[in-house]
């Protein structure tokens, strides 16, 4: 298959990138910031919103799937910066969208949306429930859903969509929680910062699955799910973000205490978000492998390695 990745230098870009090419496959992508690592892939620099760029790349790489992960994924960044977000995340995928219609690519793209969409809820959610947006990261998402399923119903593009829970392993960036500790605890025992961690609310829940689980969950849908369908991609397991942390710090050569500080209560904070994976599951049979206390230790060696 020829596979082109959009946003292939970000943290599942590469695993996918990695993944694709050892099944054989010939990969493309584009990216905005350089890689921070060598990729095996054809690469183009390019912003998603570069409209003649993105278009240029695609029609020099006629790909047979398109992998769609450009795009803003902090949620704090993009409360600051919520015109970018919805420029990057909505806008860039409609223009993906056109340039695939206008070049007529007979290709088959899979949209990486986010388990944020449906806001809060007690039990794990299920994709006929209603969505909830609370923020500008998750409405920019929900958006580019909506622009998808019109270029489905409309044009009949072969478009799959999925709503990704949260997910962690080795070359995380240090913004999100479990990466922040991984790299912290690497700095300690390298004593180049103090044995002391500086957290927040630790009692929020979510489900999280190893990103080499989820990048062969990626392939499995372009595989096996019928256009125009929406999954929730996730582990139904929601674990409690002290959990992970104390599982980490129990994995450090030193020992690290925890301070807890006031975290402010914010209008979009989300206590317990968990999905449920059965209509994934009963689509494409794919279940996570990697259990959760390997995907920490992994992601703990990645940073005492850098």
């Amino acid at each position: 298959m020829r596979v082109f990745v959009t946003g292939i230098e970000g943290f599942v870009g590469g695993h996918l990138a990695r993944h694709l090419k050892e099944r054989g496959d010939e990969v493309y992508g584009i990216h905005y910031a350089p890689p921070g690592e060598e990729l095996p892939a054809n690469l183009f620099p390019c912003d998603i919103n570069d409209f003649n760029t993105l278009k240029k790349a695609l029609e020099e790489s006629r790909p047979d799937w398109i992998i769609h992960l450009a795009g803003i994924s902090s949620v704090a960044e993009a409360e600051k910066n919520p015109i970018p977000t919805y420029e990057v995340n909505t806008i860039g995928t409609l223009k993906l969208l056109i340039a695939v219609h206008q070049l007529m690519l007979p290709c088959r793209i899979l949209l990486i949306s986010s388990a944020d969409v449906y806001g809060r809820g007690d039990r794990p959610h299920s994709e006929t429930d209603p969505v909830q947006p609370l923020t500008a990261y998750a409405r920019s998402k929900y958006l580019a859903e909506e622009i998808a399923r019109l270029y489905y119903q409309t044009w009949d593009m072969d478009i799959v969509i999925l709503r990704s829970f949260s997910h962690t392993g080795p070359g995380q960036a240090e913004r999100f929680i479990f990466a922040k500790v991984a790299s912290h605890i690497a700095k300690v025992e390298q004593g180049k910062a103090s044995p002391i961690l500086e957290m927040g609310d630790l009692e929020v829940r979510r489900d999280y699955t190893d990103v080499r689980d989820i990048v062969r969950a990626y392939i499995s849908a372009l595989e096996n799910c019928p256009a125009g369908e929406t999954y929730n991609v996730t582990s139904g397991r929601p674990v409690r973000l002290r959990d992970g942390v104390e599982i980490l710090l129990g994995l450090a050569r030193q020992k690290i205490e925890i301070r807890q500080g006031v975290s402010e209560k914010r209008p979009y904070d989300i206590p317990f978000l968990s999905g449920n994976p059965e209509k994934f599951h009963r689509a494409t049979g794919w279940t996570p492998k990697i259990p959760f206390e390997k995907t920490l230790s992994d992601l703990l060696e990645y940073y005492r390695n850098r």
